[in-house]
């Protein structure tokens, strides 16, 4: 027997940092994800086999796993062994007989459909995948190992941009349309940033005071960006979003840092220093990133779902 899972990517366009504390925000799931092939083999020994690959085929990290104790007998990278099993042993809490019930061995080969280093979900991607397959609720199993606000699991399983609030800490999901007239003139812009930056600034927020006045303004921006009618009006708010969070958390703006004299907008995504920044089109702008040393710059459009 083969059973196939998929999930899809996630971006947040509006309302980071402040979605962990109830703000309102808007995320986009993404045309590309990572899938999920779980294979059965009869066999005296139960084993589970894990083989993780890139979006090029290549095999990544792989591992052997003893059923049902989750023994690591080999592993590539015992770190990310080690993470498996945590991850396995919250689903046990939330599925109590899940790898009992197998009789035979198991291979799980998972794929992306993304570069790794492009940050758009290979660890949300994955515990939804894993629920899925576990028959777990995915918020369940997330609060029970990455801890997300939850907008990325609630993104890897819709197929439409969501706006996204965590109400009394239940997830409260709302698929909308985003097809504004200035669509094509959105994009996103990889600027391949290092991961402890995000964590950095990440850590920033949460030792400040919950601000209720500043969650309540970020979610109002959150649906005027949503909701605007014309780029400018859509530049206005984003740029209004960056301010506060920039003035908040006492750090410095994306643009500032590196984009100080382009004309158009530039906003960071889920995290300031994050993988991909949104960017709003001006004349020459390729050739603008490109001479700052940014190649990767893709449509809007070519990216979500």
């Amino acid at each position: 027997m083969i059973q196939e899972f998929r999930a899809n990517g996630k971006l947040l366009i509006a309302g980071e940092y402040t979605v962990l504390d109830g703000g309102l925000a808007f995320a986009i799931p993404t045309k590309l994800g990572q899938f999920l092939k779980v294979s059965y083999e009869n066999s005296e020994e139960k084993y589970l086999n894990w083989e993780a690959r890139l979006s090029d085929m290549e095999v990544w990290f792989s591992a052997k796993f003893e059923l049902p104790t989750l023994n690591v007998i080999e592993a590539s990278n015992s770190i990310l062994a080690e993470k498996l099993v945590e991850i396995f042993q919250a689903i046990e809490k939330l599925n109590s007989s899940f790898f009992e019930n197998f009789h035979q061995s198991i291979s799980c080969v998972t794929q992306l459909e993304f570069p790794k280093d492009w940050g758009l979900g290979s660890s949300s991607t994955l515990i939804y995948l894993l629920a899925k397959w576990a028959g777990v609720n995915e918020f369940e199993l997330s609060n029970l190992t990455f801890k997300t606000s939850g907008y990325d699991i609630a993104s890897a399983g819709n197929d439409a941009p969501i706006l996204y609030q965590l109400i009394n800490l239940k997830p409260k999901i709302e698929s909308v349309d985003f097809s504004p007239s200035f669509l094509d003139q959105l994009y996103f812009l990889y600027l391949n940033q290092k991961q402890d930056t995000q964590l950095g600034v990440a850590q920033s927020y949460k030792s400040l005071p919950k601000n209720d006045c500043l969650i309540d303004e970020i979610s109002d921006l959150v649906m005027k960006i949503y909701k605007a009618k014309s780029l400018e009006e859509f530049e206005r708010n984003i740029d209004q979003h960056e301010e506060l969070l920039s003035e908040f958390m006492n750090r410095p703006k994306v643009k500032d840092l590196y984009f100080s004299d382009y004309e158009g907008s530039v906003k960071s995504l889920g995290a300031w220093g994050g993988d991909f920044v949104l960017v709003t089109k001006r004349n020459d702008f390729q050739a603008y990133f490109e001479s700052k040393g940014y190649s990767i710059l893709l449509p809007f459009r070519d990216l979500i779902l």
